[in-house]
């Protein structure tokens, strides 16, 4: 504790010179640091308490002697003076001369919140343009690709071609410190020769950011006519800082994190709404040579990047996430959670906001029909919660089931004309039950202005009705709901767009086959390995421009945990088939194609057909990491041929303090990196290391086995 708090002090520096005064004696010198105000004010006074290490007060003197253990305000073999500030240090030193004691022998510990150091690194570019050749005939052909810089996520490129006069490794240099420069940029950036050298603007171990460089190159040469080397994985020199401040727990980074209920080996216990564990669903044991064994994986620590990433860049539409409510009923599988609770529901919406969605697109089942009861329940609970949430982050939505209208319009035994009566009469009066109680509210999903409806019921379902029968049940529908405040907007399942009045859009829906060895692996249509589904839809999308096309996401597909499955799969592939779907539509939309206004996922937790994503997907990789004085390695063990690295999104690395603190070490580090000196990042003491693999959106992250670092 400083004496005399409540007094204002001046600090000084007494520091023992080496060059004697006239007279041969040493020489002590006083400097003063910019620090002069009110101790107990001053927002470091509990900084500099902590970095003292002797004090030596003589209060009839009334001046102080403070001794610091780091050179942060003294510098080392030196002390600091604290004197009243209404003295002159002149006057007051040479008044107090005969007793001024400095205390100049005294250990040095290195850590301080003061003195912080930036961190630098370097990326080379090397190499010449190639060219020209010929190819195929034609001549003149030079290479062309882009370099691309990263650090700490702040990315910057630039092309190399013969046409745009970048030819030349010190042209790309100087081009990307350019924008290396910029006012955004975490560094400022040199260049010697072909050498670009980036020093951080901030300070301390956490301006050691990730650092990577890439080359692309033209695919009629072999080889990049450029490289572009990095001085290591991150950048180095950044010390001090304050104290590590925690970012997490280890228990918590290794239990599931999603609304799906946890398995019995979560090591964080079930969610507090959970009735039960959910171990995840398996495949028929009798179909051999399945790859997707566990089509629904035991609950994780699931990624948070949101779905949003996984559409092609500049991408500014709407992510649906289709919802089913039926989960608590005994008619159906159980998955450990009761829809109808209140607490569910809203831990549900809660993930489904963190992971990206816009819509909580509801499968309704409709008002009529009390055997629907627990569905309706469900829905209405989902609603109050959506609703009741500020400003309406996620939007509520309604897919209409074809189970909302079969009980009151049976399929069959029953005439032409009384059916299309009877679904006129059954649809008109759930949208007026839509548009009463859900669609009034700023909650409910619109698009310019419509409530929009999606509908999941087909002709297929009542085999008696011709087109022209479903023609005249959706014109008198769209007649009816068209006298509404504002009219709605009906979304049906793609067969094909149509230019009639309630055609206001499509949907894509999975489309499994029927297991085989090989049918289980078409993942984009039940008639051939070709994504042929999709690429008609999408295809069929952009030539119905002024009709709204609804992109489909989907994991796989496995109906065998459901009462009315067909034994109809679609292997998930580790997390690839995620990534086909989303790489399917960038075919069509996005760049200098249109936008793509909507996408749904396919589905949210349809746990019975295997398409459930709120409890993660199983992207076959576990880490293992290993350590060697500084140098921590990691690799990854596939328990699958489809494992992908793409289904990575980057690693984190952690240290761990003895109570389960965990702490940043690095962050953000790409896919390729697999190695990494601790030894400007972790402070001093025994710490346990860990690597995490972040997913892609949805994929499950996994956490590398600790290993012990000293430092």
């Amino acid at each position: 504790m400083l004496p005399h708090m409540g007094s204002h002090y001046r600090i000084y520096h007494v520091v023992r010179t080496r060059t004697p005064d006239p007279q041969g004696r040493q020489q002590s010198l006083f400097t003063e640091p910019s620090l002069s105000r009110t101790p107990e004010k001053n927002k470091q006074s509990s900084e500099i308490s902590r970095q003292i290490l002797r004090i030596s007060f003589f209060p009839r003197r009334n001046w102080v002697i403070l001794t610091f253990n780091h050179s942060g305000f003294c510098a080392p073999a030196s002390a600091c003076l604290l004197i009243p500030s209404s003295h002159n240090l002149e006057s007051f030193v040479m008044s107090r001369a005969s007793a001024l004691v400095v205390f100049l022998a005294f250990p040095l510990v290195i850590s301080s919140a003061f003195a912080q150091t930036s961190a630098s690194g370097s990326v080379t570019i090397s190499g010449s343009l190639q060219g020209p050749i010929c190819v195929n005939g034609t001549c003149g052909i030079y290479d062309s690709g882009t370099i691309q810089i990263a650090v700490n996520g702040f990315v910057v490129s630039t092309n190399y071609s013969r046409s745009a006069n970048q030819k030349t490794a010190t042209q790309l240099a100087n081009s990307l410190a350019t924008k290396l420069n910029a006012s955004t940029s975490p560094v400022t950036a040199t260049v010697s020769k072909s050498k670009i050298t980036m020093t951080t603007k901030a300070t301390g171990t956490a301006a050691n950011y990730p650092l990577s460089a890439a080359v692309t190159h033209s695919s009629n040469f072999a080889n990049a006519s450029f490289t572009a080397t990095p001085s290591g994985t991150t950048l180095t020199g950044g010390t001090g800082g304050p104290s590590p401040v925690p970012v997490g727990a280890l228990l918590q980074q290794l239990s599931n994190n999603t609304s799906s209920c946890s398995s019995s080996g979560d090591p964080g216990g079930n969610l507090s709404y959970c009735f039960a564990f959910f171990n995840g669903f398996n495949t028929n044991a009798n179909n051999l040579g399945a790859e997707t064994l566990v089509p629904d994986s035991p609950a994780g620590h699931v990624s948070s990047l949101s779905i949003r990433n996984l559409l092609y860049s500049g991408w500014t539409g709407k992510v649906i996430c289709e919802y089913q409510p039926w989960f608590g009923l005994s008619s159906h599988a159980s998955v450990g959670y009761n829809e109808n609770n209140s607490a569910t529901v809203a831990a549900q919406d809660s993930f489904m906001l963190r992971e990206g969605c816009d819509i909580n697109l509801v499968d309704y089942y409709g008002s009529l029909d009390p055997n629907q009861s627990f569905n309706f329940a469900t829905t209405n609970a989902v609603y109050a919660d959506l609703n009741s949430r500020s400003g309406y982050p996620l939007k509520f939505g309604i897919m209409e089931d074809k189970g909302a209208l079969i009980s009151s319009c049976p399929t069959s035994n029953q005439s032409e004309a009384a059916t299309v009566t009877c679904l006129e009469n059954a649809l008109i009066a759930d949208m007026d039950y839509i548009n009463t109680h859900y669609a009034n509210s700023g909650v409910y999903f619109t698009d310019g202005g419509n409530p929009v409806i999606f509908s999941f019921v087909t002709k297929a379902v009542w085999p008696i009705l011709t087109a022209t029968d479903w023609d005249t049940v959706w014109s008198a529908v769209k007649a009816h709901t068209d006298t509404y405040t504002a009219p709605f907007k009906y979304i049906h399942q793609f067969g094909s767009f149509t230019t009639a009045s309630y055609d206001n859009g499509r949907f894509g829906w999975v489309q499994p086959a029927i297991y085989s060895s090989t049918q289980q692996f078409w993942w984009g249509s039940n008639t051939s390995a070709s994504p042929t589904y999709l690429d008609n839809f999408y295809s069929a999308g952009l030539a119905h421009p002024s009709q709204l096309t609804i992109g489909a996401l989907w994991k796989g597909f496995d109906d065998n945990n459901a009462s009315w499955g067909k034994n109809r799969v679609i292997a998930q592939q580790c997390g690839r088939v995620l990534l086909n779907t989303a790489n399917e539509i960038s075919k069509y939309f996005g760049g200098s194609n249109p936008q793509l206004p909507y996408v749904q996922v396919v589905t949210w937790n349809d746990y019975e057909e295997g398409t459930a994503v709120e409890d993660g997907i199983d992207n076959c990789y576990t880490v293992n990491t290993s350590l060697s004085g500084s140098q921590l390695t990691w690799s990854l063990t596939a328990s699958d041929s489809y494992a992908s690295t793409a289904t990575i999104h980057h690693f984190n690395v952690y240290y761990e303090d003895a109570a389960g603190n965990l702490y940043s070490a690095a962050s953000n580090l790409p896919v390729t990196t697999s190695l990494l000196d601790l030894s400007s990042l972790v402070p001093t003491g025994t710490w346990t290391v860990y690597v995490e693999m972040v997913g892609q959106p949805l994929i499950i992250n996994r956490m590398s086995n600790g290993v012990t670092y000293i430092h």
